[in-house]
């Protein structure tokens, strides 16, 4: 019987201490990773090291341009369409996050997809009044399927040298605390990569 008694001690002492060992930090530690709440709770990090693919889209005024463009920054590229309404919704707040959070570090790159291209895209940004976001264009869809986008909209982050971190299908309000927190966790992380 008391070797029984000292078993059961010897099991709850061992329950305890692996509750303590693997208890996740309160705190947030930068090693918890990338803090996914809110309206951005269905980001869904990069499993394995990917990169970006090697494809051109062009600004409104034709130029074309790659994510190569932007080697040294964080970049989120948005995929939009006029005939999407969740993706008119977050355009307003993807523009405000263009304007609070773009420079060295970090910028959005919103791709319009309308087979129309310019014609289309064009009217629409300007009705939502998008002043901080450039116009970019993907009419053929080229850029959205070598990215793997499958639903409208699609929001995919890279890295400083074109990797991808992880994506969010489906819209957000991305100039919220939550969503800036997570941009700014990857940010931080990818400092001094380039």
């Amino acid at each position: 019987r008391v070797g029984g008694l000292a078993a059961a001690v010897v099991v709850v002492v061992i329950a305890v201490a692996a509750l303590f060992l693997v208890r996740p930090d309160p705190g947030g530690a930068a090693d918890s990773g990338p803090p996914i709440t809110g309206q951005v709770q269905n980001f869904i990090p990069a499993s394995a090291t990917r990169q970006g693919p090697d494809v051109a889209w062009t600004n409104g005024n034709g130029d074309s341009r790659t994510l190569a463009d932007f080697r040294g920054k964080v970049v989120m590229v948005n995929f939009w369409a006029s005939w999407c309404a969740p993706c008119l919704r977050e355009l307003p707040s993807i523009d405000r996050l263009q304007a609070i959070m773009a420079g060295d570090d970090f910028t959005v790159v919103a791709i319009n997809i309308d087979q129309e291209g310019l014609r289309v895209a064009q009217p629409f940004a300007q009705r939502l009044n998008l002043a901080s976001l450039s116009l970019y264009l993907d009419p053929r869809s080229i850029v959205s399927r070598a990215m793997g986008v499958q639903v409208m909209p699609t929001t995919v982050l890279y890295d400083r040298t074109g990797r991808e971190l992880g994506r969010l299908e489906g819209s957000a309000e991305w100039d919220t605390p939550e969503a800036q927190a997570l941009l700014q966790y990857y940010i931080d992380e990818t400092q001094g990569d380039s």
